[in-house]
């Protein structure tokens, strides 16, 4: 399946009105008795012989409107407690029928059949189950027309079997899968059926879809079902054992060290059928031991790095907890709801008391010890339709956590000893509602922590309540036109020293000097926010695709207790104009052109963003892709480039990204990206990355993905301090360097399938940052744009054979020294071994290993830092976890 493919079902479109005046096909459901049917998939009982048959298949792509080369068709039967599909995909050489492997719920580079059920009937959510030849499984649901969840599991079984006109598939679906009104009948469900021929490229469909149209569900044909739907009971208990084993370098003397660390761990995850389309989802001490880790990066900037939510308890779920309006762009727009802060790590780092290191004095040590991530007690979550609301209520509760500590002299005598806490009891809850009234769909968001933070150690470093609320709406304007708006407000509460943390924190920045529109408030005991988002959109057509785009976020809006929020005090305008051929057209079997941009201001009308865009994606007549982007930013202010110092000055800059991918389809994919960037103050750089798949035969792949970034910024933030003699920047100095820095990572993976519920993976990911730094510079008037360098412009700078550098800044004020240099390595590792011995119940056997290492230098040294990928201290866990699944 192509990326356009993949663009137009996941990412773009909503279904159109146009839709009601198209014939859609029908076809009935044979019902059978429970033991009819031997799931074999070989389509030799007689009830499939009697079925009523559904064939006419249309095809998408390459061309769509037409016949597909190879024909297809379906029956379907039911019976009491499962849904019957078969289908028959013939093929002229059913020798060349690819039988790729690879591990469940993974896309697989080989022919599909797959069924698509609305058993909701709202032409928005799709229950998705798919099956290759060789029998490889993968569920997704999707919601609002087009917007997908693979996360979602269900436990369904399907057999498939080649022979000589081509290769035949079989499902059974359990009812107890799906959501449905219960009754008597008729019934009418939408139904999707499709296949993807792997050889040709060709995907057909069932129910034709019109690529002018941007909607999925929407073009669904129809389903009756004239029996009986009893209400599915809907049961399902997940208990899990495991055990893990903790090997870390560590000191001998330090008496919280063990150098083998074994923790057992019990735990269950439930699901409970409250009514037809409600379902309950608890779990207890949640396990997410098989994990695999989040890959090392390097951060220089003020911004928190985003990771994606991994846990397979938190991402189930996406689609009725999504609080994101439509749009084409997504210029600084907080995320209402990051789950991972959910069982982050504590908070509270620096937690050792002051007596404790003075009774260690200055020759002694202090020890300590404290928990990588928070316990999660327990959480629950209700989700589902209402009558004609999507539903999602979520609640989570963390338990308090505890730092120790030893300190010792410098005789080894123990002189102090204790605790300290560093995480509080803590109370995550989400609420979440939508409705479909008419042309509109509304709904309603509730995010809410609330913390423990009686205890005096803790109350000045976390707000006590964070809460965000607001509403959302989607309208459609005739047969094209979509008008999406969302508004929202936050209030967190706490001490005034809490609240002052939160207004100094990155994303708002209180403390800025310069500042006519905000100021640091310290008798402040909450905090106060909104934001407003509206988009109009042309989702519908043969060929445009347009969005206009208008957002703001208040200087006082946070959402980063429960969401993830990179700035407040931002508003912002933009435009997408996008223009998409989809037939065949000269050398290409697709391809899409777009222009855009935007503008954006802080509150108090300073520019801080402006950029246009052009960007071209093509799919080859070959099955090659191609992608060519370019970007210019203007001059613009920077309210973020001090980290609370005064507004500096933002160059304008140039970049370009290309890339290209070799067919998919043949045993060795090549794909290889470029990024440029430049701007008229110096700041240069690429990234260069490439990626080699081999899949030498339909169990083995391995893939390659080195990846090479180079940059000169000769601006990058180093430190500020008090400084009277800087009176233009209000006390203080704030400085910055030239950092040349370098980072090289390759990225391995090998999937060896055995069979369809037998797997091993392996994961290894080599990482190199380096960063050089030269030219300190002094940041010495609001508005610069150009920095003095020390030593050059003013002042002096001596290097040390230590490698720092000393800084007498000539103005009347204090010299100081700097040693920023840095090497970083780090060599992360995961092999995974999953064997689901029946449904959804799974045997997991992991190893990770992770190396890290560091040296205080800018410079590569390949003999050095090669070496030490595989020579520095390694941490290895080893984890073995059954999960049982009763349903």
């Amino acid at each position: 399946m192509s990326w356009r493919s993949c663009f137009l079902i996941i990412c773009l479109a909503l279904s159109s009105t146009a839709l009601a005046q198209t014939s859609r096909p029908a076809v009935d459901a044979q019902q059978v008795a429970d033991d009819a049917i031997q799931l074999d998939g070989r389509l030799d009982e007689p009830a499939w012989a009697s079925a009523q048959p559904a064939g006419d298949f249309v095809q998408f792509e390459p061309t769509a409107g037409v016949a597909p080369a190879e024909q297809t068709e379906a029956r379907i039967l039911i019976g009491s407690s499962a849904l019957y599909v078969g289908m028959r995909m013939r093929d002229s050489q059913p020798e060349a029928i690819n039988t790729r492997l690879a591990r469940r719920d993974n896309f697989a580079r080989t022919d599909y059949a797959v069924v698509v059920l609305d058993s909701y009937g709202d032409g928005r959510t799709g229950f998705l189950f798919r099956v290759t030849p060789g029998g490889l499984l993968t569920d997704v649901l999707f919601y609002d027309d087009v917007q997908s969840d693979i996360s979602w599991d269900a436990v369904w079984d399907a057999k498939t079997s080649i022979d000589d006109e081509g290769w035949t598939a079989e499902f059974e679906i359990p009812l107890s899968q799906l959501r449905y009104a219960a009754g008597t009948g008729p019934h009418e469900w939408g139904l999707q059926l499709v296949r993807i021929h792997f050889r040709t490229g060709e995907v057909s469909y069932w129910s034709e879809r019109d690529p002018a149209v941007a909607g999925y569900v929407s073009q669904f044909g129809t389903l009756r079902i004239g029996a009986e739907l009893p209400a599915p009971r809907r049961l399902e208990v997940l208990p899990y054992a495991a055990a893990g084993l903790t090997r870390a370098p560590g000191d001998a003397a330090d008496p919280f060290f063990d150098a083998n660390a074994f923790e057992p761990r019990v735990g269950a995850d439930v699901k409970l059928g409250l009514t037809s389309g409600l379902t309950l989802a608890g779990t207890v001490n949640p396990d997410f031991g098989q994990v695999e880790a989040d890959p090392a990066q390097v951060n220089l900037g003020g911004f928190e790095l985003f990771f994606e939510e991994r846990r397979p308890f938190f991402v189930e779920g996406v689609d009725v907890f999504s609080m994101a309006p439509r749009r084409f762009l997504r210029n600084q727009r907080p995320n209402l709801l990051y789950t991972r802060r959910i069982g982050r790590a504590p908070q509270r780092t620096a937690f050792v008391p002051a007596s404790a290191q003075d009774a260690a004095g200055d020759n002694g040590v202090v020890y300590t010890d404290a928990p990588q991530q928070t316990t999660i007690l327990g959480a629950a979550k209700v989700s589902g339709q209402a009558g004609p609301f999507s539903v999602g209520l979520l609640n989570a509760v963390t338990r308090s956590e505890f730092g120790r500590f030893e300190a010792f002299d410098s005789e080894g005598n123990r002189v102090n000893e204790g605790r300290a806490l560093i995480e509080p009891v803590s109370n995550y809850f989400v609420g979440r509602a939508r409705g479909t009234f008419g042309q509109s769909i509304a709904g309603g968001f509730l995010t809410s922590v609330i913390r423990d933070t009686d205890e005096a150690a803790i109350r000045d470093d976390l707000p006590r309540t964070a809460t965000v609320a607001g509403l959302d709406l989607e309208r459609r304007l005739g047969s094209d036109w979509l008008l999406t708006a969302q508004a929202g407000g936050s209030l967190v509460t706490g001490s005034e020293g809490a609240i002052l943390g939160v207004q100094t924190a990155f994303p708002r920045l209180y403390q800025r000097p310069d500042a006519s529109h905000i100021a640091v408030d310290s008798s402040r005991t909450s905090l106060a926010g909104w934001i407003a988002e509206a988009n109009l959109l042309k989702t519908d057509g043969e060929h445009w695709l347009i969005g206009f785009h208008t957002a703001a976020t208040s200087p006082g809006f946070d959402a980063n207790a429960l969401g993830f929020q990179a700035r407040a005090d931002f508003a912002n305008l933009d435009a997408y104009f996008g223009y998409q051929q989809n037939e065949p057209q000269g050398p290409f079997n697709s391809w899409q052109a777009a222009l855009f941009g935007g503008t954006g201001w802080n509150f108090a009308g300073d520019q801080v963003f402006a950029t246009a865009v052009a960007d071209w994606q093509a799919t080859l007549r070959n099955f090659w892709s191609v992608q060519v982007n370019t970007d210019y930013t203007f001059q613009v202010s920077d309210d973020r480039l001090t980290r609370g110092g005064p507004i500096a000055a933002l160059d304008a800059g140039f970049d370009l990204f290309a890339s290209v991918e070799t067919d998919s389809r043949e045993p060795v994919t090549v794909s290889l990206d470029w990024f440029g960037f430049t701007n008229r103050s110096g700041w240069r750089g690429f990234q260069a990355g490439a990626g080699v798949a081999y899949r030498p035969n339909s169990a083995l792949a391995l893939s390659l993905s080195p990846e090479l970034s180079m940059s000169v910024n000769p601006r990058q933030y180093v430190t500020q301090f008090e400084e009277p003699a800087a009176e233009a920047t209000f006390g203080r100095r704030y400085v910055f360097g030239e950092l040349d820095a370098t980072t090289f990572s390759l990225e391995t993976r090998l999937d060896w399938i055995f069979r369809p519920d037998l797997s091993f993976q392996l994961f290894l990911r080599p990482f190199v940052s380096t960063g050089d730094y030269a030219d300190f510079r002094d940041f010495d008037r609001p508005g610069a744009l150009d920095f003095p360098v020390f030593g050059e412009d003013i002042g002096t700078a001596v290097k040390n054979s230590d490698g720092s550098t000393t800084i007498d800044p000539g103005d009347g004020g204090a010299s100081f020294t700097l040693s920023r240099d840095f090497t970083v390595r780090s060599l992360q590792s995961n092999a995974v071994l999953r064997w689901e011995y029946r449904p959804g119940s799974t045997l997991f056997l992991v190893w990770q290993q992770q190396r890290d290492g560091f040296a205080p230098d800018g410079r590569l040294n390949t003999d050095r830092d090669v070496r030490g990928l595989f020579t520095d201290p390694a941490s290895n866990v080893f984890l073995v976890k059954l999960s049982y699944w009763l349903g």
